[in-house]
Parts: C-alpha cells; sequence; structure tokens
C-alpha cells in the first residue's frame, strides 16, 4: 500500500465500520459477495448489507450475472478506487469548510458561558446575563483555547489535503 492509500485507509477507518473498511481491504480483486463472507468468516447477509452501504456512497460496484439454471444472481463486486479518494477529498473539504466557519464564530463573537452552556452576546443579552437551566450569571468566555484547537486541526487537514495534491484556496 503507498503513503496516499495508508493515508486514505487511515481517514476511512474514522468515517466507517472497521467491517466496512475490512470489505474494501479485501477487494483487492473483484469478488463474489460469497467469497468475501469467507475469506472475513462473516455471514453472507451481513456482507451483503456492507457492500450495499459501500455501493450506495459509490464506492464499489458490481457487476450481476444470471444462472441460467437455477435463476439465481450472481455479483461480483469490485472497488472504486478512484471514489474512495473523492470519498475522502470530500470529507476532508467539507470538515475544513465547517471548521473555518467554527474559527470565525468564536474569532468574531462575543460568547458568554455559565457552568452548563456557551452561548452568543446576543443570546445572552436576551437572557438578561442569566442561564435559565442554572440560574447563574452568563460570564465573557476566554476561547483562546478552542480558537487555538480549531486553527491546529485546520492545520492537520489542510496539511492532509495537500498531501493527497489538492490545492487549497485560504
Amino acid at each position: 500500500m503507498d503513503v496516499d492509500g495508508a493515508l486514505i485507509r487511515d481517514i476511512l477507518s474514522k468515517l466507517m465500520s472497521d467491517d466496512h473498511v475490512m470489505i474494501l481491504d479485501k477487494l483487492d480483486e473483484p469478488k463474489k459477495d460469497e467469497e468475501l463472507a469467507y475469506e472475513l468468516n462473516m455471514k453472507e447477509t451481513v456482507v451483503r448489507t456492507l457492500l450495499n452501504d459501500l455501493h450506495g456512497e459509490g464506492l464499489v460496484e458490481y457487476e450481476r450475472s444470471k444462472n441460467k439454471k437455477t435463476g439465481w444472481y450472481t455479483y461480483i463486486w469490485k472497488k472504486r478506487e478512484d471514489k474512495i479518494r473523492e470519498y475522502v477529498i470530500n470529507y476532508l473539504q467539507s470538515e475544513l469548510n465547517r471548521l473555518y466557519r467554527r474559527l470565525e464564530a468564536e474569532e468574531n463573537g462575543s460568547i458568554f458561558s455559565c457552568e452548563c452552556s456557551r452561548v452568543t452576546f446576543e443570546m445572552a443579552l436576551e437572557m438578561n446575563f442569566i442561564c435559565p437551566e442554572c440560574n447563574k450569571p452568563f460570564m465573557q468566555y476566554k476561547n483562546d483555547e478552542i480558537i487555538s484547537k480549531l486553527k491546529e486541526r485546520i492545520s492537520e487537514i489542510e496539511k492532509t489535503l495537500e498531501r493527497l495534491g489538492v490545492i487549497i484556496d485560504k
């Protein structure tokens, strides 16, 4: 497995179950669902469910053929490497955009907190700076640590995208 492949596999393992990732790992060549079930020591119905999940995301495809004697269909499943890479990149870009928005809100907004929640200045003002849950006053919240962690995570995702050859507009 190349560096990109290992990186993509690592990200996939955070996005889906271990069983889904194991299916993708075993599809290094086209295989029948029965073969996958045997190799993974799983029930065929479970493997088919996992394959259908992956197919729903566009990460695998199949060819179907009909046995003329029995009338049963046989499915041969293939991994779609191009779509797997695209899936991971789309996830990372979406996560990056979400973090940018959150960072902007943290940097530009006044945040107030009590013992049980955090709210914007506008919300605190509407509640007369008293939390309706715990009846404690809202105090201005120092969010420097949150901002620092957001910037750190943004940097990690940007580096990962760069390793995958994605150009990032900042």
